[in-house]
Formats: structure tokens, sequence, C-alpha cells
């Protein structure tokens, strides 16, 4: 086992596994909120595809969590303070998209503009990925964080200067969504399949 996966804390063991089971639900909320503009076989593909993502997240995040006592605990006062930190940033982040999410939720039905309910909570679900890149120091969130903006920014524009219907934009916005959170899954998976074997190996 190297000496870097040797000093690798219960905690970060546990957030990936926390990050598997989260994106695990929202892969499969997104790619049941794509269904809105998809229908018979087209459907089920999509329906089928983005669950089994999601029962294979779950899969590895528990796979994981059953193995996590074999990990170290967190042993110096630096590195338990650098853990708090990163709870708080991400406690404060994700509530803040709750936040946000809530807040536009509201005023765009109170505007009488809820054909943009689902492109707007994904362009803030795309962007409080970026403040996450600094807190866990991760360079993938900025690309899935820059793939979803992009997409949302594009389901605004389309709603609001193509006349494209409704039902299109959030199939496209939702699938792309999906395919973002899939993406993000798929590496925390690759992330706990090596942690399991350097701990095998051990």
């Amino acid at each position: 086992m190297s000496s870097n996966s040797a000093g690798i804390p219960r905690v970060a063991v546990l957030g990936t596994a926390s990050g598997l089971i989260l994106m695990a639900f929202f892969t499969v909320l997104w790619g049941s909120w794509s269904l809105v503009g998809l229908s018979g076989p087209l459907a089920v593909a999509v329906i089928v595809a983005f669950s089994s993502l999601g029962v294979v997240f779950v899969v590895e995040g528990v796979r994981l969590l059953l193995i996590l006592r074999r990990f170290p605990t967190i042993d110096t006062a630096s590195r338990r303070a650098q853990t708090k930190r990163i709870g708080l940033r991400f406690g404060i982040i994700f509530g803040i998209e709750g936040v946000l999410i809530g807040a536009a939720s509201g005023l765009l039905a109170t505007a009488g503009l809820s054909d943009y309910l689902n492109p707007v909570i994904a362009l803030i679900v795309g962007l409080h990925f970026i403040p996450l890149a600094r807190v866990f120091e991760r360079t993938i969130d900025y690309y899935i964080a820059g793939w979803v903006v992009i997409v949302a920014i594009t389901g605004i524009c389309l709603l609001a200067f193509s006349g494209t219907p409704v039902y299109t934009v959030w199939t496209m916005v939702s699938l792309a969504t999906a395919c973002g959170t899939s993406a993000y899954g798929i590496y925390m998976r690759q992330l706990s399949r090596r942690l399991r074997g350097e701990r095998a190996a051990s």
C-alpha cells in the first residue's frame, strides 16, 4: 500500500461513500425529470440507464462503508481542524444551494415564469460545484460545473428567445445534468475502488 493511501483518514473515506450515494440520488432524480419530454422505448431506456447507474453508485458506496473501520481515524489536531473546516464549508455551500433553489422556485412561480424552473435549478446546481472544487481541491468539479452551467444557460436562452417547447428544453437540460452527476459518480466510484483495493493489499 502506498504511503499516500495509508494516510487517508476514515472521514475522507466516509465522504467518498456519502458522495456516491448522493450522486445516485441526483442521477436518478434528473434522469426521471427528463421523462417530461420522452415516451415509449426511449423513456424506458433513459430511466433504466440512469437507475442502473444509481444502483451501481449505491452498491459501491455501501461496499466502502463496510470497510470504513479499516481506515485510520484522524490523529492530529491540524487534520481534525482541517476536516472541520471542510465540513463547515460544505454545509454552508449545500445550505446556500438549497435556499437559492427554494427562493428561485418561489419567485419564478410568483412571476408566472415556472417554465424556467428546470434550467434555473440546473444553473444553481452547476454553480455550486465551483466552490466545492476549492473546498475539496478537485479539478473535476470545475468540469462538471462548466458542463451543467452551459447547458442550463442554453436552456434559459432557448425558452426566452427561440420558442422551443418547454418539455423539450426540460428534457435536454435534465438529461445533460444527469450525465454530469453520472460522470461525477463514475469518478467517485473509481476513487472508491482504488481505496478498497489499496486497503485490501495492506
